[in-house]
């Protein structure tokens, strides 16, 4: 069963019937952000993408984003939000400025090793993940998680992996910010923890791996992820509404994020954007 709010993204239909639309994770051009919020927006449009989704602190104002954002034709995705922007203290705030940027998706980007270390502390988190979603529903957004490779790692105590216990104890409108990259690096089989959850991943991010430890692209021969089924699972299983890239290699593209994200999406449009 999909769980994301009833018209989310102007490409929902579409997307449903022929393929995903594309979007970047904006933490690769942060730096050209925080110089140029207006034109960095524009090349990543010219880049190849639809959407975007942001990361950290509430660092610009909130109308200045909406307008940069309809400047250069992008809809906003998601934000990646510090847990401590949503502590009882702060969320409204949070809620406030999203709301204002017509933003749906208010995604936990990360929990230290520390809270995924055992199964109560898990349970504890995912507690306190269940409160967030079931305020921010109330405005018409949810919440979700995004792991790296500590959720993959067993608990010390009951040996379960973190993402399983997050999972089974939040509601399904509690999105699984399923990346491949960082949970193939912490041993996560991530096409099946897709099909294992279905419809809890709303958007997923795109991520090379290889098992050697070495910046790859997503063609590289060392990339060991089977791209098609990734891509079948997505669509039809997966409750996936956006692809989001989410790609730095400093050996490839060097000093050069937008020739990386530009690179990627041809990939993507060659690969499964057709």
């Amino acid at each position: 069963m999909n769980n994301l709010p009833q018209g989310w993204g102007k490409n929902q239909q579409a997307a449903m019937e022929t393929h995903l639309p594309l979007a970047t994770q904006l933490f690769p051009v942060g730096d050209m952000l925080a110089k140029d919020l207006r034109g960095t927006l524009k090349l990543v449009r010219e880049a190849g993408y639809d959407g975007v989704e942001f990361a950290g602190g509430f660092q610009y104002p909130a109308q200045e984003v909406r307008f940069a954002l309809e400047e250069a034709g992008l809809q906003i995705v998601g934000w990646h939000t510090p847990w401590e922007a949503l502590s009882p203290e702060n969320i409204y705030a949070a809620i406030t400025y999203n709301k204002v940027l017509g933003n749906q998706f208010i995604i936990v980007p990360w929990r230290p090793e520390e809270a995924l270390a055992t199964r109560e502390s898990c349970l504890q988190f995912a507690a306190e993940l269940t409160w967030v979603s079931d305020l921010l529903g109330m405005y018409g957004m949810v919440t979700g998680y995004h792991n790296h490779a500590a959720e993959f790692r067993p608990t010390d105590d009951t040996k379960e992996l973190p993402w399983d216990i997050i999972a089974q104890n939040t509601p399904s409108k509690v999105i699984l910010q399923n990346d491949i990259g960082n949970g193939m690096r912490g041993g996560g089989d991530m096409i099946h923890l897709l099909k294992k959850y279905p419809g809890r991943a709303g958007t997923i991010h795109m991520k090379p791996y290889s098992p050697k430890g070495r910046d790859v692209f997503f063609d590289d021969p060392d990339c060991t992820i089977d791209w098609d089924e990734y891509f079948r699972i997505a669509r039809e299983e997966a409750g996936v509404r956006w692809y989001i890239m989410e790609y730095v290699n400093p050996t490839r593209f060097p000093n050069d994020p937008i020739g990386a994200l530009a690179a990627s999406a041809k990939w993507f449009r060659d690969r499964d954007g057709k």
